[in-house]
Formats: structure tokens, C-alpha cells, sequence
């Protein structure tokens, strides 16, 4: 078991993702990346998504991406937990979204799905 948003659980993520039928079907149309930070913790990653294919790399904070997911430790673990969902968690500022919100809304099948993945996997908090 791999501590949540550690570098290994991030590992883990990719792997995860690669090998999720569901996750390679939907994603397969589309490029986009995704900052995934954790800014009390220094975690900062890039999702990128290209035609099925996915990948996560350690960036400096403020890397380049078309979407960005900013805040603490634990409000990451509260999506992760399922104590509250990701569109929730934006809509009370509890992680802050940057990024075109109509182009979001267009890949929010997706995204929820990335969140499920993450939910369903096993980690220390």
C-alpha cells in the first residue's frame, strides 16, 4: 500500500489508469493534461491524456497544463475518501480550478472517472 500523493502513489496512478478498460475507452479521443497539486504538501503532478495513452509527471508548481486542481492535503483526501466529490469540492473552494469551464464540462465523464480510480485504490492517508 502506497501513502496517498506520494510520489509512489502517483506511480501507482499511471499504472492504474493504463491498465483500466473503462478509463482507456473513454480517454481515448482526447489530449489534455491536468495540474494535480497538493500545495500545503509540495506535490505537484501533470495528468497528460493523449489518444488513450496516459501519463504523470512531477512538475514545479505553476508547470504548464490547459487544467489545474490546487489545494491542501486534505481536501484531496476528502475527494479521495469519497467524503465529497470533485465538482462539490470546486464548488465550495475547497480546490481551486483553473481552466476553461466549458471545455471541463465537456470531459467531466472522464474526469469522474479518474476520481473513481483514485478512490478505488489502496493507500495510507
Amino acid at each position: 500500500m502506497v501513502k496517498f500523493m506520494s510520489d509512489e502513489y502517483f506511480a501507482q496512478l499511471q499504472v492504474t489508469l493504463s491498465q483500466d478498460a473503462r478509463w482507456s475507452e473513454i480517454s481515448k479521443t482526447i489530449k489534455t493534461s491536468i495540474a494535480l497539486n497538493a500545495s500545503d504538501i509540495g506535490q505537484n503532478y501533470v495528468l497528460a491524456v493523449e489518444n488513450g495513452t496516459t501519463t504523470l509527471q512531477k512538475v514545479q508548481p505553476g508547470a504548464a497544463a490547459e487544467f489545474s486542481l490546487d489545494g491542501p492535503y486534505d481536501s484531496w483526501c476528502k475527494v479521495v475518501k469519497g467524503e465529497t466529490d470533485l465538482q462539490a469540492a470546486v464548488l465550495k473552494g475547497q480546490l481551486k480550478f483553473r481552466g476553461s469551464i466549458t471545455k471541463i464540462l465537456v470531459y467531466r465523464d472522464r474526469f469522474s472517472r479518474l476520481a473513481e480510480v483514485m478512490r478505488a485504490m489502496p493507500v495510507e492517508f
